[in-house]
Parts: structure tokens; C-alpha cells; sequence
């Protein structure tokens, strides 16, 4: 197998990783022995004993299935957190490996961002139902220790997604999906705003930069690392509450494709819904510098 490392790392410590995640590829094609796919994607994550795991495959027609794990894919899995380890980042949260059929594989860490287990949505439960809690993320930090630098600053203290909302985006309190984005904005906000000198007024330039690494950092948490149907909803709900206008073509986008993927193809449609969305969480965000 010729492995195809995204990311990769040039720390001696993070690279003695690397034959773990092939010994992960190649346990993975052999369980596929007999199936018809042809690319295969594996969402791994284990926080103090609540693993969320899945594998899914696309075959030739781009047709998804899910199927089962091998049998020794968690002990692998453990066994490269540990040797990923590091005194400064501690270690991953969550890993995503993609394969191809010719044996090729890339694979994806998460080390900062909540862990969910609906790869579609974090405002829906999936199948598990469950999620690590703040106390199994606490234990886990216990296991692999990092440094204030790559602390995660949402542990530390949770925002609430009750906190109001300036008009008119009040009307989206009670909406699917929206009471999280809310609570992302506030997050990431309030972490932004902590990194700035206590000492210096927040100057029209400087809120407008914060501003938009705040933008960056809510898309990346809720939006960009899920499927379509996040966004499609999130729009849908601005639309029924008369926030924003319908989008043509927006019906013929395909929900259970990932959101990174749909921005290669570039629609007309996709480009309209992220613009819609994105502004809103935009004048969420302003409002919320503006409070500060």
C-alpha cells in the first residue's frame, strides 16, 4: 500500500504513527474484500471510553454504503492516539481516513473541535445518540496532557445557546439548528476576544479582523465539517422565517454530500446558500464584537 499522507507531520514523535494508520488501511480494504466500492472514508473517535465509529463506502455509481468495522480497527485506533502523543498538542480527537480502491489512503486529524456522531449535522443526534461529555473530555486531557497553547478553551467554560440574539435574528431562537450556531458565535467570540491585550480598545479594524476569524472558526465548527444538509436546513429555517429569499436550484443539491466536496463543483445554488447563511452568522458575529 502507498500511502498518501495529508498533513503530514515532521515531528519524529508524530511520524512514528505513520505504519499504524497502513496497518488501518489495510484492515480496512480487507473487510471490503467481496464488496463493490470504490472509494471508503473511516470516522474514528474514542473520548474516555465513548468511541463513535463508522465506515462508509462509495462504489463506481457514487452509491453510499455503511459497513461493518473489523475487529481490530479501535485497538488500532488507540494505539495511534498514543503514538501521535505529544507533550505540547496532547492528541487527536477524531480521525478521518479516506481510501481508494488502488490502495492509496489519506487521512485528516481533528485535535480542537467537539467530537459528534451524526456525520450530517452537530445539531441532530445520530445513530449512537450520545457524545463524549465535558468530564470525558476532562479524563482524556488527563491521558494525553497538552499545553495552554492548545488548551480547549470551550471546556473550560461552555457558552450558552439561550444567550439573546439581536434583531431580527431573534426569530431563529426556537429553529433547528440555529440555538448552535448561536452558541458557536459566542464560543468562538469570546475565545478570539480572550487572545486580544485586555489593555487596548477593540479599534473599527481591529473588530472587523477578529470579526472575520470569528466567521472562520463558526463555519469550520458547525458547518464545513459535515454534510450538505446542514447548510440546506439552516437556510431553509432563515427562509421559512422570511430572513432571507429562496435559492433556485438549491432542490437539486444533493444533502448527504459532504460540504467541502460541493464547493469543488461550485454551483450557482451552493454559492447563494452560503452567502445567505454566512451573512447571517456574519451580523451575529458583529453584533456580538459590538457588545464586547
Amino acid at each position: 500500500m502507498d500511502p498518501e499522507i495529508a498533513d503530514r507531520p515532521s515531528d519524529p514523535a508524530l511520524e512514528a504513527g505513520l505504519p499504524v494508520q497502513a496497518r488501518m488501511a489495510a484492515s480496512l480494504a480487507r473487510s471490503l474484500d467481496g464488496t463493490d466500492w470504490a472509494e471508503g472514508t473511516l470516522f474514528w473517535s474514542s473520548i474516555d471510553g465513548t468511541r463513535i465509529a463508522r465506515l462508509e463506502t462509495l462504489d463506481l455509481t457514487g452509491h453510499p454504503r455503511e459497513h461493518p468495522l473489523p475487529a481490530d480497527i479501535d485497538a488500532l485506533g488507540d494505539e495511534l492516539r498514543v503514538a501521535m502523543a505529544t507533550p505540547e498538542r496532547g492528541s487527536w480527537l477524531s480521525m478521518t481516513l479516506e481510501l481508494t480502491r488502488d490502495g492509496a489512503f489519506t487521512s485528516r486529524f481533528n485535535f480542537d473541535r467537539r467530537v459528534y456522531d451524526n456525520p450530517a449535522t452537530p445539531f441532530s443526534p445520530g445513530a449512537l445518540g450520545a457524545v463524549p461529555s465535558d468530564e470525558s473530555y476532562a479524563n482524556d486531557l488527563l491521558r494525553h496532557p497538552r499545553s495552554a497553547r492548545y488548551a480547549l478553551g470551550w471546556l473550560a467554560e461552555r457558552p450558552s445557546a439561550a444567550r439573546p440574539v439581536s434583531a431580527p435574528y431573534d426569530v431563529l431562537a426556537d429553529a433547528w439548528g440555529w440555538p448552535g450556531v448561536f452558541a458557536s458565535v459566542e464560543l468562538q467570540a469570546s475565545l478570539a476576544l480572550a487572545q486580544q491585550d485586555p489593555a487596548g480598545p477593540l479599534t473599527r479594524d481591529l473588530a472587523e479582523g477578529v470579526g472575520r476569524r470569528v466567521l472562520r472558526a463558526v463555519v469550520a465548527d458547525v458547518l464545513e465539517p459535515h454534510r450538505l444538509a446542514t447548510l440546506l436546513r439552516l437556510h431553509g429555517e432563515a427562509v421559512a422565517r422570511r430572513l432571507l429569499p429562496a435559492v433556485d436550484g438549491a432542490d437539486a443539491l444533493d444533502p448527504d454530500q459532504p460540504l467541502l466536496a460541493a464547493r469543488e463543483e461550485s454551483s450557482a445554488a451552493l454559492l447563494a446558500l452560503e452567502a445567505g447563511v454566512y451573512g447571517i452568522i456574519g451580523d451575529l458575529v458583529r453584533s456580538r464584537l459590538a457588545a464586547a
